[in-house]
């Protein structure tokens, strides 16, 4: 036999009898001794086992019942004892259901804080989870861990960009018990059309975590994420995914958040005109310049403060963005508007960025317009036509560090610059030359039109120099 194979059926029987050595009653004439070494404040306790987990009476010689028949019980317990036998001693809670029909003494081992609420919800604050669909069933000591979301495992690795302590303080709070169980409960029906990372694996399960996003140095607030569940309970192979607040928005939209507007990227290209966007149905708590994806389905509009936000898809994560800057462009050909081409990156499986925009300029008539705008969520290129040839002249963007400290919008313009790299020769912007077109005191400030101004607008910001 398998040398590895022995060693894990040596080890797995061991561990059976040790469970099972646990449970084993004295005979009537057994001399038992309990001592209580630990007492505390009413707690309660759920079974962490599908294992059997008998509760034993006072004499430690009868089996009153199997705790592995009461998944959904709250058992609670003010002390903790050590059961002393001839041949055995073990550590115990003595415990007793709300109506003290089962009460009596559990193995340790078998019991874990936390508390059942109806409708199928489990807390537990020993692994800082505010509440969970799925409940915790212990598989081996290494999987204890891929459960826990507390000490080391607290901080957020989701929330990215600027993030103001000020702003992000009302969203630093523990909801509602009921607002917990309307977004779990909804993310339980596994809606076909949420984006792919609420969706995430096998999704056998949704939690609420208090988890610390950093908004300085060693400076944070805790803020409720949802995580998704992809294996089985005793995986513990939770994902962090959204913060609670945009998926309490997505719950409480109408026809179950069902998609107001649905787009095919084979089609069309739909950006985020800025590149903004938020994890908070407030701009001003957190922002991030977001470019590399496009908007794929919109749930919902007038959220946010000021009622100028939409829910969305964007690059299979649920985001903010305003409302005000989504723009759809044709990913099949370019579109024509005031007197300028327009077109946007394809994000069409398989099709290459060089071979789109040769299919784009393919289509350009430059007797109609002379001008082209390749745009990005950030901004555009301009390129004109010469000679001949197009020539590329300036680029607009919403998105230089430099001037883009995450609280506000300033709109940047640089010329195309020729660089030469070996033999080959290529355009760039020089943006160590950028100046400023434009500054908008908020993240979500309306930016669209400075993106269909005439051509000549920015030959003033060119010519200046």
């Amino acid at each position: 036999m398998n040398k590895h194979l022995t060693l894990l059926i040596a080890t797995g029987s061991l561990l059976t009898a040790a469970i099972v050595s646990m449970q084993i009653p004295t005979t009537v004439d057994a001399k038992v001794k309990i001592t209580t070494n630990q007492s505390y404040k009413k707690t309660s306790f759920l079974i962490n086992s599908n294992r059997n987990a008998y509760v034993w009476n006072a004499k430690y010689n009868q089996k009153l019942h199997n705790l592995k028949n009461y998944p959904r019980t709250n058992f609670y317990s003010t002390k903790r004892v050590t059961i002393r036998t001839n041949h055995y001693f073990g550590s115990y809670y003595y415990i007793h259901n709300a109506n003290n029909k089962i009460k009596g003494y559990v193995w340790h081992g078998f019991l874990i804080k936390g508390t059942y609420y109806k409708g199928g919800f489990y807390r537990y604050p020993t692994f800082n989870v505010l509440l969970s669909n799925q409940p915790y069933r212990r598989g081996g000591m290494s999987r204890i861990g891929e459960w826990d979301a507390s000490g080391v495992y607290a901080s957020s690795n989701r929330i990215h960009g600027t993030v103001n302590q000020n702003e992000l303080k009302p969203f630093a709070t523990t909801p509602a018990l009921n607002d917990q169980k309307q977004a779990l409960t909804y993310l339980k029906q596994n809606w076909s059309y949420l984006p792919e990372m609420l969706n995430y694996g096998q999704h056998n399960g949704a939690r609420i975590v208090m988890r610390k996003v950093y908004y300085g140095t060693n400076q944070w607030l805790k803020v409720p994420m949802i995580d998704i569940l992809n294996g089985p309970a005793i995986s513990g192979n939770w994902e962090e995914i959204n913060p609670f607040a945009a998926v309490l928005d997505l719950s409480k939209l109408p026809n179950g958040a069902k998609p107001i507007a649905n787009y095919d990227v084979s089609q069309v290209t739909v950006l985020p005109l800025g590149s903004r966007a938020f994890d908070f149905p407030d701009p001003s708590a957190q922002v991030t310049n977001y470019n590399s994806g496009p908007i794929t389905r919109i749930y919902g509009n007038n959220l946010g403060p000021n009622h100028n936000l939409s829910l969305v898809d964007l690059n299979r994560w649920l985001h903010y963005v305003p409302t005000n800057d989504i723009f759809k462009l044709s990913n099949t050909q370019p579109t024509l508007k005031d007197g300028i081409w327009y077109f946007a990156p394809s994000f069409e499986s398989g099709v290459g960025s060089g071979t789109h925009l040769q299919q784009m300029l393919n289509q350009i008539n430059p007797t109609q317009s002379p001008y082209y705008r390749t745009m990005t969520g950030e901004g555009f290129i301009q390129a004109h036509y010469e000679n001949g040839h197009w020539h590329e002249q300036f680029e607009l963007s919403t998105n230089l560090p430099a001037f883009n400290k995450g609280n506000g919008i300033t709109l940047t313009i640089s010329k195309m610059i020729t660089k030469s790299s070996g033999s080959s020769s290529y355009t760039t912007a020089d943006n160590a030359n950028a100046k400023i077109v434009k500054h908008f005191d908020s993240n979500d400030a309306d930016v669209s039109d400075y993106f269909f101004k005439p051509a000549n607008y920015y030959e003033t910001f060119l010519n200046n120099d």
